[in-house]
């Protein structure tokens, strides 16, 4: 059995109709496809470009207006803040100054957020507005007072959970004012000028950063350390004014201002969270932005739509034209949206009907191929054996009527007689193959064909040595027999054409091997010859019509155009090896006759 090993040749049906339109259809995708592209980006870009350009140096202005004027407001409140506290110690510093105070036990009159006390050397309570009980009491103020003027802090001050900010007026009959700064109540008023809505701070420090009055109250009852916080950082290296930062505390991007007062070594430091005073306009030009997001979103859909209504016809098309099960002669297999459009379907028709054309060109090119070769045929045979034919048949004929039945000669003269038949019937399927016909595919064995094919090589060359090697296990296969007889006649006379002074022909018959098993072999014949071969760079054009490298009238280029066409018919392939000098061999692999039909067959022969 004749093993073939590897993928057969690509070849598709209809491939000549396919080749003259085959750049049409990838051109007209990659153009389609770029022109939709193209076309929905610019209506991407003329519009919403500009419209985006111009909504993000809005927003940019939007944000910097809002900034500035939160930054205008943090520094507004912090100076009125500072302004304020700045007053009240400079009251405190007054009253505490006050000399017949001192003398007379008689307390200042209470100011905003300030109590008094009149304390004895040894810290004892004389006088109190804070709490009438405190009179004659320690006020706890040997550690918590500074030995002169002026102010400090006392932590957790008395059990307290604030730290209370302390003013020590001077000594003065072993007496000294203390005013005493409340916490909540400062935090109460200072917070009354911030703007509600927004996530606003205010809070006054030390030059340490030790928070004295800050806005949330549980984080100086926690002794906080406000250290690191940008505002805190920038006061302890001397700077004031705006600062803009990202909260230790809360993570938020912040605004801020930070304003030193006169009267103390503290500040005020008033920040607003950036986020939440753009939330509005944030939403705002979010809502935009969707829009435009949305719009972007219509021309993707747009494209997509398109692209199916308009591109995938194409390709469909495209598909239905490399389709390798379908004939020249048979319509565009599309699918039914495809001819929905009306100048798709008019492409679909324009296509089908060039087909009809081109297997009506295909079939005339047969034809006059036919009589080319049959007329090179003729021409030798009736040169070389009309004339002896007719005398061998007219003298044998004569003679059976003389001769007796019983004469011993008489079965010689009928063998004569039968074999000069033969070979007139040998001439007449010559030119029965002459008349264009459709291939009517029946179960063919191929050895025969191969047989009859091959008496014909004595008449085209008298040296060519004929080797027939066919595998008596192949199977039919599904052929025209005259198509196929056509085909290996055009393949020996062009191996005997390429074998002028002689030469050896093989023809070889088998099955391919296949690795699945659920494929059915394909029937493969080898006509091959040790002629003059092909050059490499003909290889590809071997099959085109009326390309041939012999000199005229020898060739008319259509031999092996018509063989790959017959083929064709049949389902199979072509594929032609070569090398210059040492000869060329074609493959014909051909399909075979399903199990269905071949147990007919089988039991048919079992039975003869």
């Amino acid at each position: 059995m004749l093993r073939l090993v590897g993928p057969w040749p690509a070849s598709t049906t209809g491939r000549r109709l396919a080749a003259a339109l085959r750049g049409v259809p990838r051109s007209l995708r990659g153009s389609i496809f770029g022109i939709l592209a193209a076309s929905l980006l610019l209506v991407a870009l003329v519009p919403f470009l500009p419209l985006t350009l111009l909504t993000l140096s809005a927003y940019h202005r939007d944000v910097e207006a809002v900034e500035s004027e939160i930054s205008a407001s943090n520094r507004q409140i912090a100076v009125i803040a500072g302004n304020f506290l700045d007053v009240l110690l400079r009251q405190i510093r007054e009253e505490g100054r006050v000399a017949d105070a001192l003398a007379t036990g008689q307390l200042p009159p209470p100011l905003t957020g300030v109590a008094w006390e009149l304390v004895a050397e040894d810290g004892t309570v004389l006088e109190s507005q804070l709490d009438a009980a405190r009179r004659g009491r320690d006020g706890g103020y040997r550690a918590a007072l500074p030995p002169g003027e002026g102010l400090t802090i006392a932590e957790r001050w008395l059990g307290g959970d604030l730290p209370r900010a302390l003013y020590a007026g001077p000594v003065h009959g072993g007496r000294r004012l203390v005013a005493v700064l409340d916490p909540v109540e400062l935090n109460g008023q200072l917070q009354a000028w911030t703007r509600e809505g927004l996530d606003r701070h205010l809070y006054v420090v030390e030059g340490s950063g030790r928070p004295l009055f800050y806005s949330d109250l549980e984080l100086s009852r926690r002794a906080g350390d406000l250290a690191a916080n940008p505002p805190i950082r920038r006061l302890a290296s001397g700077l004031d004014g705006a600062v803009r930062y990202l909260s230790v505390l809360s993570g938020k991007q912040r605004l801020g201002y930070v304003h030193r007062l006169a009267e103390a070594d503290w500040a005020v430091v008033v920040s607003a969270d950036v986020g939440a005073s753009l939330l509005g306009l944030r939403g705002r030009y979010a809502l935009l932005g969707w829009s435009i997001a949305f719009a972007l979103a219509a021309a993707i859909a747009i494209l997509l739509l398109s692209s199916r209504w308009l591109a995938r016809p194409l390709l469909d098309i495209r598909r239905a034209l490399h389709d390798p099960d379908r004939s020249p002669h048979e319509p565009l297999d599309v699918e039914e949206a495809t001819r929905r459009v009306a100048e798709y379907d008019e492409l679909v028709t324009a296509f089908d009907e060039l087909g009809a054309d081109f297997t009506a060109v295909e079939r005339e090119l047969v034809q006059a191929e036919k009589t080319s070769l049959l007329g090179q045929l003729a021409s030798g045979l009736a040169h070389e054996m009309g004339t002896p034919l007719n005398v061998i048949t007219g003298n044998a004929q004569y003679l059976l009527r003389k001769v007796p039945a019983d004469d011993p000669r008489r079965p010689a003269l009928e063998q004569i007689v039968s074999q000069a038949q033969r070979i007139a019937a040998m001439i007449r399927r010559l030119l029965d193959v002459s008349r264009p016909a459709e291939a009517r595919l029946v179960p063919v064995d191929v050895a025969a064909v191969v047989r009859q094919t091959l008496e014909i090589v004595p008449g085209l060359s008298r040296n060519v040595e004929v080797r027939c090697d066919l595998d008596p296990d192949l199977g039919p296969v599904l052929a025209d027999p005259k198509l196929l007889e056509h085909a290996l006649m055009n393949l020996i006379v062009n191996a005997c054409q390429a074998m002028p002074s002689g030469g050896r022909l093989a023809v070889v018959t088998g099955a391919e091997t296949v690795t699945d098993a659920s494929v059915a072999p394909a029937a493969v014949v080898i006509v091959s010859d040790t002629g003059c071969g092909i050059p490499p760079e003909n290889l590809p054009r071997i099959f085109e019509p009326f390309f041939t490298t012999k000199p005229h009238p020898e060739g008319t280029g259509l031999g092996l155009a018509i063989v790959e066409r017959i083929v064709r018919q049949h389902g199979g392939q072509v594929e032609v090896q070569s090398a210059v000098g040492r000869g060329t061999a074609v493959v014909l692999r051909l399909r075979p006759v399903p199990l269905a039909s071949a147990e007919p067959r089988a039991r048919h022969q079992e039975g003869r």
